[in-house]
């Protein structure tokens, strides 16, 4: 098991040019947050037509899932599974992935796993710029308040390196760069492949979303994924199908319902 931490570094403000996950080349900004400290994102305008996470074409198509409320550390054989099983875009391939998400008063906590034969795994853990979707890749994407179009993306390798950014649509989304070890990630290799386990803070999502609540009934939108552009199978595995021609994750008007118990 191999836990990620590592300290405090300096600040980091840059302009980035990078190609994201299953998306053509885009501007990011990349937003360093120190531990506890607000950072202030500005959203960008959303055009009148532009879809939002509330809006979603094809609803019937869309998945939907309960959210267990725990009470201490998950106790993840009691958890119900979801199964990443939508292979899009590209020649099926032999890989499976599944998740599982759970709630408590101060967190969400997260379990993704994959059984995947070649298992690419290059960025390092304290890699702040790790492009993880070319690694094998394990990813969850979140709308955590109901009419608000931004949406937040966690994209982890099996080394427990993270990309997380928040914007309305693929392009000119903002990389936050976190300089302590908010997620508290954990990886391991299987005997069939490799897991990742960590948790998303509320306070973490209080500092982009001041009116984020979690209650019971609530009901959020998100998607799960699986994805490795450089692993020797390529490929795009979703849980909530999306309606594209061309691989693209960031389509929020696909998200399927997360319900919290």
């Amino acid at each position: 098991m191999k836990k990620r931490t590592f300290g405090l570094i300096s600040a980091i403000a840059l302009m980035v040019c990078l190609a994201g996950c299953a998306q053509t080349a885009k501007i990011e900004t990349v937003e360093t947050i120190e531990a506890g400290e607000p950072v202030p994102v500005e959203a960008e305008p959303q055009e009148e037509d532009a879809p939002t996470a509330d809006a979603s074409a094809g609803d019937e198509a869309l998945r939907s899932y309960s959210v267990a409320h725990v009470d201490g550390a998950p106790d993840w054989d009691a958890i119900s599974v979801l199964d990443i099983d939508n292979q899009q875009w590209l020649d099926p391939v032999d890989i499976a992935a599944h998740a599982q998400l759970c709630y408590d008063d101060e967190a969400f906590y997260v379990r993704m796993w994959a059984e995947e034969a070649d298992i690419r795994a290059e960025y390092p853990a304290d890699d702040l710029l790790a492009n993880t979707y070319e690694d094998s890749c394990l990813e969850f994407f979140l709308s955590p308040v109901p009419g608000d179009a931004r949406y937040l993306n966690f994209e982890f390798n099996p080394n427990c390196a993270v990309g997380a950014q928040i914007g309305t649509e693929k392009a000119n989304r903002t990389r936050l760069v976190r300089t302590d070890d908010v997620y508290e990630a954990s990886s391991a290799r299987t005997e069939d492949g490799w897991e990742i386990t960590y948790k998303i803070p509320f306070d973490f999502i209080r500092q982009l979303y001041p009116d984020f609540t979690a209650e019971s009934g609530t009901v959020l939108r998100g998607n799960f994924y699986k994805c490795g552009n450089l692993t020797a199978n390529k490929h795009y595995l979703s849980w909530s199908p999306i309606d594209s021609d061309t691989p693209n994750f960031h389509m929020p008007e696909c998200f399927g319902e997360l319900v919290l118990e």
